[in-house]
């Protein structure tokens, strides 16, 4: 398969609301490759998102994330990606490493396999001095790069970042793109959702 998720004549419509969500929508994710999910505020970018890993159910239309419909596989899509969403849900009163072993107890990582994949997460988001720190008092970007940190637990094929840069400064948010680059040349698919044409 050449494409992480196949999106066919989608439309979501929400109860008491004259228009749709999502109209009509046919899209292909590529594997390997990151792909811009680009709109204004209320474009129905989140709510494609949350389609795509099986969070809601269309209205019509077919989605297949991974070759699996996310309406019956909800359960083996969420292990085989990462999802973060735009309100990221760190405790913030858990430091880095307890967010970190939270999250790798809910995709089902054990202790022994953990400990070296938090080495290289850390690694890789340059959060390893910051490892007892509490999450609420981290910077808005170190936030963001804690939560992508969590959301690839588990070595995802396919990764969800909803409006990742969003409150984040100009050098952060380049850490992040380049962070993100480096994940897909990897082989990690990505679908980014952002309001920002750059």
């Amino acid at each position: 398969m050449t494409q992480s998720v196949i999106i066919t004549n989608l439309i979501k419509k929400f109860p008491n609301e004259v228009c749709c969500a999502i109209n009509n929508l046919t899209l292909n994710i590529p594997k390997g490759k990151i792909t811009g999910l680009i709109g204004p505020d209320g474009a129905g970018k989140t709510t494609l998102i949350r389609l795509i890993v099986g969070l809601m159910s269309p209205t019509e239309g077919e989605i297949h994330t991974l070759g699996l419909n996310p309406a019956v596989n909800r359960a083996l899509i969420n292990l085989k990606i990462g999802y973060m969403p735009q309100k990221f849900g760190l405790y913030e009163d858990l430091n880095v490493i307890e967010n970190l072993t939270l999250y790798a107890e809910l995709k089902g990582i054990v202790k022994k396999d953990a400990e070296p994949l938090f080495d290289k997460l850390l690694t890789m988001t340059d959060l390893n001095n910051f490892r007892s720190r509490l999450a609420g008092d981290l910077s808005g970007g170190m936030k963001q790069k804690l939560g992508l940190a969590c959301s690839l637990l588990g070595s995802p094929e396919l990764l969800l970042l909803d409006e990742p840069s969003v409150g984040v400064d100009p050098i952060s948010r380049r850490e992040l793109i380049k962070m993100v680059r480096d994940l897909s040349e990897s082989g990690i698919s990505v679908l980014w959702s952002t309001a920002y044409l750059d």
